[in-house]
């Protein structure tokens, strides 16, 4: 319904401009034809001709612009790929942190052990009191024992990388290549997810929160991903310092650009393929009903109705036509989509 709305409001002026020629060719039409001299079958005939005509070269339009809008597509989703990559390889890191008993022993506190134990199937959504569809909503006494429980803003960021990780335990996470698609509202998830991670890095001390007690040994997988996502090495001194710019180059960068280019990709009718689909049914309708008529021997009057109603469809559809056109000339000649971010 939403996008009916949306396509009427969008297109008032053609519909507009659509029912006055309709009606003017009626009016005409009616008023300077006679009923009894009227050639039914010449002039379905030659409506049908035309109709077909343009209807060839519709579909021949309408196949063209697909097949360009699918390289066009395509080479995009090239650059999705790329960036979906440097995404899994951000959820293999995270992945492996999430691990790290040592890492997460903050002073006396234990954060994996404390969410682990107490509530292993808790989200990141459910602490944070999202009301989404499948979502447990706690009551302020409940969430105040939880968020003691779980250390607060530190709980929440081992959840968040659990969210980061889709709370996965497989042997995907070990694979150098995992290509995967990851949809409008994964990206906006991930986005919160490695803010959180990011706050808690960002402030925390780094005598208690480091990668100091993890052994060399078991940070070779996170290594690796940071290698393939920036094409530089790291070292275990800064490696808390890289995690939480990583953070930030995903935040403020590479989902924006997976998120932008994915939302272009979504669109499976642009304008331009709704707008020539319209006239095409427009055509396809009145193609139909004139061969119903041709071959139907309807009476005099009937006959010359109809054919008349048909007429006037036809004259107003291609008048409609030919202001899409132009319309079209003007939009695929101003380029102002951006190709490259």
């Amino acid at each position: 319904m939403k996008n009916i709305i949306n396509f009427l409001t969008e297109n008032f002026l053609r519909i507009i401009i659509f029912e006055i020629i309709f009606m003017i060719s009626c009016y005409v039409l009616f008023n300077f034809t006679t009923e009894s001299k009227f050639e039914k079958k010449e002039t379905l005939s030659l409506l049908i001709s035309i109709i077909s005509i343009i209807f060839a070269i519709l579909v021949t339009f309408i196949f063209s612009k697909l097949f360009a809008e699918k390289t066009i597509r395509i080479e995009r989703k090239k650059e999705i790929d790329e960036y979906s990559l440097k995404i899994t390889n951000l959820r293999n890191i995270a992945y492996h942190i999430l691990g790290f008993h040592d890492f997460w022993k903050f002073r006396d506190a234990n954060i994996k052990s404390a969410v682990d134990y107490h509530y292993p199937s808790l989200t990141y959504e459910e602490f944070r009191g999202y009301d989404l569809p499948g979502i447990t909503q706690f009551t302020h006494e409940e969430w105040t024992e939880i968020n003691e429980k779980i250390y607060s803003t530190s709980g929440q960021a081992y959840l968040a990388l659990k969210g980061l990780t889709n709370g996965e335990n497989n042997f995907s996470f070990y694979q150098v290549v995992n290509p995967q698609n990851y949809s409008l509202e994964t990206i906006r998830s991930y986005t919160e997810y490695c803010n959180s991670f990011w706050y808690l890095l960002e402030n925390s001390d780094d005598g208690i929160v480091n990668f100091n007690k993890v052994h060399n040994y078991w940070l070779e997988p996170i290594y690796e991903s940071y290698s393939r996502i920036t094409g530089k090495k790291n070292k275990k001194e800064n490696l808390k310092e890289e995690i939480k710019n990583l953070m930030v180059l995903f935040t403020t960068s590479i989902f924006e650009k997976h998120y932008y280019l994915t939302k272009l990709n979504s669109d499976f009718f642009p304008s331009i393929f709704k707008h020539n689909l319209f006239n095409l049914f427009i055509f396809l309708i009145i193609l139909l009903a004139s061969l119903f008529v041709y071959i139907i021997d309807f009476s005099i009057f009937y006959s010359f109705f109809i054919s008349i109603i048909l007429v006037s469809l036809f004259v107003a559809n291609t008048i409609d036509l030919f202001v899409l056109t132009i319309k079209s000339i003007r939009t695929e000649l101003e380029i102002t989509e951006i190709f490259k971010i």
